[in-house]
C-alpha cells in the first residue's frame, strides 16, 4: 500500500471516528449536549483535528442526518423485498418507517429537527430524493394505467411523509402502545393514504 493510500485510510478513520463518538454522545447525553470539544475529548485528539474535517457542530449534524437518512432508505427497501401486493408494500414503507424511529430514536429526532435550520433542505440531503423515489414507484404501481402528474405525486408524497412521520412521532411518544391497536392505526393510515391519493 503506498504513502497516499495509508494517508487516506488514516484520515477516513479519524472522519469515522468523529462522527461515531458523536453519535455516542447524541445516543447517550442528547443533541443539546452534544460538543466539538466534548467529540474531542472522546476520540482523544484536539479540537483543532476536528475542525479540520468538520466546520462545526453543525456540520457535524448534518451529516449524522445524511447517514441516518441513507439507513432509513435501507431499511424500507429491505422491508419491501418479496412483497407484491400495493398496499401491503405501504404498509411495509410505513412500519419500516416507524420501527427504524424506534430504534434509532435520537438520530431520528435529529434528521427531522437540523433540516429546519439549513436554507434547502433537498439540497442538503440528497438522499431525499430515493425516498421521494421509493413512494413514486409504489404509487405508480397502484395505477399503471395513469401518468402522475409532478404536482399530483407531490401533494401524495407530502402526504404519506406527513402521516409517516406522525405515526413515528407517536410511537416514540406513546411509548407502551398496544401492539394490535398500533397495527389497526397503520391499517387505517395505509387505508386513508390510498384512498386519499390524487393521480390527476
Amino acid at each position: 500500500m503506498g504513502s497516499k493510500e495509508r494517508m487516506q485510510r488514516c484520515k477516513d478513520k479519524v472522519y469515522n471516528g468523529i462522527l461515531n463518538a458523536a453519535m455516542d454522545i447524541l445516543k447517550t447525553e442528547g443533541c443539546e449536549s452534544l460538543s466539538v470539544r466534548k467529540i474531542a475529548e472522546k476520540i482523544e485528539y484536539s479540537v483543532p483535528v476536528i475542525y479540520s474535517y468538520f466546520l462545526n457542530k453543525e456540520a457535524v449534524l448534518i451529516e449524522l442526518s445524511r447517514r441516518g437518512f441513507a439507513t432509513l432508505v435501507n431499511c424500507v427497501e429491505k422491508a419491501l423485498i418479496g412483497l407484491t401486493d400495493p398496499e401491503a408494500r405501504m404498509e411495509s414503507m410505513l412500519t419500516a418507517h416507524i420501527r427504524f424511529a424506534q430504534k434509532e430514536s435520537e438520530l431520528y429526532q435529529l434528521m427531522y429537527t437540523v433540516g429546519i435550520h439549513v436554507t434547502d433542505v433537498e439540497e442538503t440531503f440528497p438522499i431525499l430524493k430515493d425516498i421521494s423515489n421509493l413512494f413514486r414507484k409504489e404509487l405508480n404501481g397502484l395505477r399503471k394505467d395513469i401518468s402522475v402528474t409532478e404536482s399530483s405525486f407531490r401533494s401524495n408524497y407530502l402526504t404519506f411523509l406527513s402521516i409517516a412521520h406522525g405515526l413515528a412521532t407517536l410511537n416514540l411518544y406513546f411509548r407502551n402502545l398496544d401492539p394490535v391497536a398500533n397495527c389497526t392505526v397503520l391499517k387505517r393510515a395505509v387505508r386513508g393514504i390510498i384512498s386519499s391519493i390524487d393521480f390527476e
